[in-house]
């Protein structure tokens, strides 16, 4: 089979969640089907290209056009507009879309669904997202696709019940980790990588976009009551690139009055995040509402203790494995601090948590994503 994926994601100028997953699922896609041809596609001024990673495996090609973005975008939005298999040197057997874009086809196509947040949440995106996903037209792109591939059981059910997309058509595909990363097993470079930010020493760690889907001003407040309470004296990090609407939580850490213990990291590249989970004493992951949560599995990955929402995928994520709270309730999110860090028997359920965790993110593979992936497309000949 010849399989074209658009990657115009991995020329993001930093790498997202998405991206991630676009890179990890071409790769272990090509490696687990050596006999299938994969064709990827991406666009982008010269320096825009220029960001693409090299992507392994000698069964894919790859077709870069010189046009903007924003260019292509309009021409495929006119009426009678290129599709995108006219920008490639032959005619693929389907498309896969990694997620909501702006894309015209006459072919089959696969399109992957992360989470429908921007449906039950509209308040935790940006005008200019919302104005796009109408632009797009997100519900009839995945109308109109051969198969969905979502990327939880959370966010299948999701689907099939806020937008009624048939459950025959929905393939669960979850994420996976890249187990030779994030691993529990301390690296020669992790002490040089945590150096760079002065955390050789314990801390609380919370890594996640600073916007209001992640319930940052939460977690300030529940560190605030904790240490105010008499909780132990360690730095809560903040680690994750900037959003939008920060302005209040900016406001909470000045007016803390542990400003001094709170450190805001901002953007933190790829190599460095295995060894800010292992450095972690425990990861705090409080958002409102995840398609999937990579976070969460990569911190388990490294046999770190998790705190997260008992909301949406993310206790589909973290089984047995974390301690779930109501996002909605900081006294809930202050008792669990103060029970993995302050308790007699924290150290117990910390190692308890850390080995569980461990344990439990080895389900998570890209090599099950790409065969899950493949079996999906698979239903391709099966209706031809």
């Amino acid at each position: 089979m010849r399989i074209a994926i658009d990657i115009r994601a991995l020329t993001d100028e930093r790498m997202t969640g998405v991206g991630v997953y676009t890179q990890n699922l071409v790769e272990a896609l090509a490696a687990s089907n050596p006999d299938d041809e994969f064709v990827v596609f991406a666009s982008g001024s010269a320096s825009v290209l220029g960001r693409l990673p090299k992507l392994k495996g000698s069964n894919i090609a790859r077709v870069t056009l010189p046009l903007p973005n924003r260019l292509l975008s309009l021409l495929m939005l006119l009426p009678g507009g290129p599709t995108l298999e006219h920008f490639l040197p032959q005619k693929p057997d389907v498309w896969i879309f990694p997620k909501f874009n702006i894309f015209k086809t006459a072919l089959p196509y696969f399109l992957t669904v992360h989470d429908l947040a921007f449906v039950h949440f509209p308040g935790f995106i940006t005008l200019k997202e919302r104005i796009y996903h109408r632009i797009i037209k997100s519900r009839e792109q995945a109308a109109r696709a051969k198969g969905i591939l979502a990327v939880s059981d959370s966010t299948a059910q999701d689907l099939e019940h806020t937008w009624h997309i048939p459950r025959t058509k929905i393939n669960v595909t979850p994420l996976g980790v890249t187990h030779e990363i994030f691993s529990p097993r301390e690296q020669p470079s992790d002490k040089t990588y945590r150096a760079t930010y002065d955390l050789n020493r314990p801390y609380i760690l919370a890594l996640a976009t600073r916007e209001p889907r992640k319930n940052l001003e939460s977690v300030i407040e529940a560190y605030v009551a904790f240490r105010s309470q008499g909780g132990a004296k360690l730095p809560l990090v903040l680690s994750g690139t900037l959003g939008w609407k920060t302005a209040a939580l900016h406001r909470l850490i000045a007016d803390s009055g542990y400003q001094n213990d709170i450190l805001v990291l901002g953007y933190v590249p790829e190599k460095h995040k295995s060894a800010l989970y292992r450095g972690a004493i425990c990861f705090v992951f409080p958002s409102f509402y995840e398609g999937f949560g990579l976070p969460v599995a990569e911190a388990m990955a490294c046999g770190t203790p998790v705190i997260t929402s008992a909301t949406s995928s993310l206790p589909e994520v973290a089984q047995t494995a974390a301690m779930l709270i109501d996002p909605f309730n900081v006294n809930d999110l202050t008792a669990a601090l103060y029970q993995l860090l302050n308790h007699e028997h924290s150290q117990s359920l910390r190692k308890q948590l850390s080995q569980k965790g461990a344990t439990i993110a080895q389900i998570f593979t890209w090599h099950q994503t790409a065969n899950k992936t493949r079996e999906a497309l698979n239903t391709l000949t099966k209706l031809n």
